[in-house]
């Protein structure tokens, strides 16, 4: 929990990328919050720039529960996606998840890479992704 903490705590702006210190392998990071005027914020999800590689790496992605099949986590990836092709276009996107959303990636047209079980913590495994 602290390490989201960390990074929400360092952005800002206007949406572009921008060099942070979140992460000690981010060379540039970005982060979005998906709001609707009716209900608040639904979900939130950002990327950053690994230094001396050429993978942008999806961070912190998340729709609440109760907008879940509904298209908003579709809506968040493809935006990042965009932003990732426009401003990093030989970079490839890259993403660690878990057994309980990689297959919402998968759809996407991610890659499982690696599986490692627990990864996370006892009984949540790492799933190691790329596009």
């Amino acid at each position: 929990m602290s390490l989201f903490v960390n990074w929400l705590d360092h952005q800002g702006g206007t949406g572009a990328i921008y060099q942070s210190p979140t992460y000690t392998n981010s060379e540039k990071d970005a982060y979005y919050v998906l709001e609707l005027p009716e209900s608040g914020i639904v979900g939130c999800g950002g990327f950053y720039i690994e230094k001396d590689k050429k993978e942008a790496r999806l961070a912190w992605g998340m729709i609440h529960a109760n907008f879940h099949k509904q298209g908003y986590g579709t809506a968040l990836y493809n935006y990042r996606k965009e932003i990732i092709e426009k401003e990093c276009p030989n970079h490839i996107m890259v993403l660690g998840t878990s057994q309980h959303t990689y297959s919402f990636y998968e759809k996407m047209g991610m890659t499982v890479t690696e599986i490692i079980k627990s990864g996370y913590g006892r009984d949540l495994d790492k799933y190691d992704m790329t596009q």
